[in-house]
């Protein structure tokens, strides 16, 4: 037996006044697991108001059956079709989450997000598929899945779907992804060979090699990028860690967000894109940090992302050529620290901090285009400097590269930028 479409409908109305009602007392949770009961010691069919705390089922496709062992931290689903929906939680905004469960038995079982706005109604997209329904297999697995929120999303929950059979769900965790450092090169400590290789720090990565028109600076120290075309490019065998896709490939939330962090300063004359890029050619897929400084002696970020020359977003931070008169005003012969994060979508957002500041630089974005569909991916390898001949001409000291939305010790890229730079300062060489 199926629930009927006004049932539904009734349903679908109640549950988005108590939504509402339920925003009202919520704020963003930073604990280990975000679940308010990860054992299931509060299980209950789902009425008329939205609990709290705990978990609520919905029967879909009658006969249905939930049962709960909460000293063992599980619950078992069986039947026809059941709808096991975690209490809605505040999570931190465009932040990477991780869900993990252990689940055993038969059933056709998946996992689903669902998001919802400040006001109570469904926010877009509303439902993610994060896990797709398939049979389980025999023993006893961990399903592991990540998911970015979606950015008018305000509440979040958990949805286990389970159909034709019994599934047996064990201590279910959810909570902020973990940071990875994929990349550290810091010329303070550049390895044994400093004038032809660059060692990176994090060990994940062979050395850099370096290029014409590159030369390190042991007084200062740093790396000069003095000619046009002067890059260091890491090994192809590496790259793959470093092509971040977007959106509009992986699919809403299933981007790859990231920060660029780097440590420089321009020099004499211009200064084009491409500080930092995966990019396989100028005229090809990947993305792309740039500090420039251009002809009419506006310096700033921008950043872009492209599957093609005519797919791509680009941004710039605090202002963009042809859109704005901002500069950075950093060409002062001195060196700035920058933390450039990229939310995974694609599109025209991001965050660019400089020096230490909580408060993220302006963003102008290229009114002309954007990435709307297509693969970034490419299998060029990962370079600092240059990737044509009017690419950046300045010194760098630093970069880092670190997936997901948070940074070392859990910190946020804002946070980060105050860590980092450790009031003009910062750590170098570790």
């Amino acid at each position: 037996m199926e629930l009927s479409r006004i049932q539904r409908r009734l349903l679908a109305v109640r549950f988005a006044l108590s939504v509402l009602i339920f925003l009202q007392g919520q704020k963003a949770d930073t604990a280990d697991n975000l679940l308010t009961d990860p054992n299931f010691r509060r299980v209950h069919e789902l009425q008329l108001e939205l609990p709290d705390l705990g978990w609520y089922w919905q029967r879909i496709h009658t006969p249905c059956q939930v049962t709960t062992t909460p000293d063992s931290a599980t619950v078992t689903l069986a039947g026809g079709t059941v709808f096991l929906d975690s209490a809605p939680r505040s999570l931190a905004p465009a932040t990477q989450h991780q869900f993990q469960t252990d689940v055993a038995g038969n059933a056709t079982f998946s996992i689903e997000l669902l998001a919802w706005k400040p006001d109570g109604l469904p926010a877009a997209p509303h439902r993610m598929v994060l896990h797709k329904a398939a049979p389980l297999l025999s023993g006893t697995h961990t399903l592991r899945v990540t998911f970015r929120k979606p950015a008018d999303m305000s509440l979040a929950q958990i949805r286990l779907v389970a159909a034709q059979g019994t599934a047996m769900v064990h201590a279910p965790a959810l909570s902020v992804r973990a940071a990875t450092l994929l990349l550290s090169l810091d010329a303070a400590k550049p390895g044994p060979r400093p004038t032809t290789h660059w060692r990176d720090l994090s060990g994940r990565n062979g050395d850099f090699t370096i290029g014409k028109g590159v030369r390190y600076a042991a007084d200062r120290p740093s790396y000069v990028f003095a000619a046009g075309g002067a890059r260091c490019c890491g090994a192809r065998q590496d790259s793959a860690a470093f092509d971040f896709e977007t959106d509009t490939a992986a699919g809403p939330g299933n981007g790859d967000p990231f920060t660029v962090v780097f440590y420089a300063k321009l020099t004499d004359g211009l200064s084009g894109p491409g500080i930092v890029n995966k990019l396989a050619s100028s005229q090809q897929r990947g993305w792309s940090v740039g500090l420039i400084m251009d002809e009419f002696g506006l310096d700033r970020v921008t950043t872009f992302q492209q599957s093609n020359r005519e797919q791509r977003t680009i941004n710039g931070f605090p202002g963009l050529a042809g859109q704005s008169n901002a500069r950075l005003n950093v060409k002062d012969g001195h060196f700035h620290c920058f933390i450039v994060h990229f939310t995974g979508s694609g599109q025209r957002d991001g965050s660019v901090y400089i020096d230490g500041s909580k408060e993220p630089l302006p963003l102008v974005g290229w009114p002309f285009g954007a990435l709307s569909s297509g693969s970034i991916r490419n299998t060029a390898p990962l370079c600092i400097g240059a990737f044509g001949e009017h690419g950046f001409r300045g010194e760098i000291g630093f970069v880092e590269i670190w997936s997901g939305t948070r940074l070392g010790n859990g910190l946020t890229p804002a946070e980060y930028s105050s860590f980092r730079y450790r009031n003009g300062n910062p750590r170098r060489g570790s």
